[in-house]
C-alpha cells in the first residue's frame, strides 16, 4: 500500500467514525521523517478511543509505535511515512500543528487518484 492510499484509508476511516477538522499536511518536500501528517479532532476520550480502535482494525497496516492510548488527549499512530494524530478539542487548539503547518495543509484530491 501507497503512502498516498493510507492516508485516503485513515481520512475515510476517521470521517466515518466522525472525526473532525480533518486536515492532511504533505511533507515529502520538509527534511521530516515521515511524508503525511493526518490530523483530526475527537469529541472526547470515548470518542478517541473508538477512532484508534477503528483504524487499527480496519488499515491493513499495524502501527510502528503508538503514544496518548492511555490519556487519549493526543494519540500518535505512527505508520513510517504516514502518522495519524488524534487530538482532543483543548489539546488541538493548545499545539495548534495545523498552522504550524499550514503552507503544507493538502485535500485529498492533491493525492490523486
Amino acid at each position: 500500500m501507497t503512502d498516498r492510499e493510507l492516508v485516503r484509508q485513515a481520512v475515510e476511516i476517521i470521517s466515518q467514525k466522525k472525526g473532525e477538522e480533518i486536515v492532511i499536511v504533505d511533507l515529502a518536500d520538509v527534511s521530516m521523517p515521515a511524508s503525511y501528517f493526518v490530523i483530526a479532532e475527537a469529541d472526547n476520550p470515548v470518542h478517541a478511543k473508538a477512532l484508534v480502535t477503528a483504524l487499527r482494525e480496519q488499515l491493513p497496516e499495524n502501527p510502528l509505535h503508538s503514544e496518548g492510548l492511555t490519556e487519549r488527549k493526543w494519540v500518535v499512530l505512527d505508520y513510517g511515512d504516514v502518522v495519524v494524530h488524534i487530538f482532543d478539542r483543548e489539546a488541538r487548539a493548545f499545539y495548534d500543528l495545523a498552522s504550524l503547518w499550514a503552507d503544507h495543509i493538502v485535500g485529498l484530491g492533491a493525492l490523486g487518484a
